[in-house]
């Protein structure tokens, strides 16, 4: 393909719209990574933590596929939460799997995170009209259907 058909394909609004959804992503993920390493927690812990405390036990499997990784990076991790007490793990009757849940110490650790961080987020991002929203929703459900 030619320069000048690449040229206009980069300027189509699909191709304006996935960089510039790119480039804020990267920006502010970069913010919210230094200010949570400020606090010696990395962005996947701090997933994890974000994940267990509002949605509740899960599997480990369910946990790495809601945070998009592979169940054997997420089975080191957590061991590594285990340790550090801020995670336990809890067969239900009836089941086979283990279920992962935060300890006492790791839903107050993440009570104490959470407020600064969500003030990190709160000045960076300016709310969304409500169909800007969906529009993002929809890129979202369509892209994770496609994988």
């Amino acid at each position: 393909m030619s320069k000048a058909k690449l040229v206009k394909l980069i300027e189509s609004n699909e191709i304006k719209s996935w960089r510039l959804l790119m480039s804020t992503f990267q920006c502010v993920y970069g913010q919210l990574e230094k200010g949570l390493a400020e606090k010696d927690v990395s962005v996947s812990r701090f997933q994890v933590l974000f994940y267990l405390y509002f949605e509740g036990r899960t599997s480990a499997s369910a946990l790495s596929r809601k945070l998009l990784v592979t169940r054997s990076n997420m089975s080191m991790f957590l061991k590594r939460m285990e340790s550090d007490g801020l995670i336990s793990y809890d067969i239900p009757t009836g089941q086979k799997r283990p279920e992962i849940e935060l300890t006492t110490k790791g839903g107050k650790f993440f009570e104490e995170l959470f407020p600064e961080h969500a003030d990190r987020v709160t000045k960076m991002v300016h709310s969304f009209a409500p169909q800007t929203i969906k529009d993002l929703e929809k890129i979202r459900r369509r892209v994770s259907i496609d994988s």
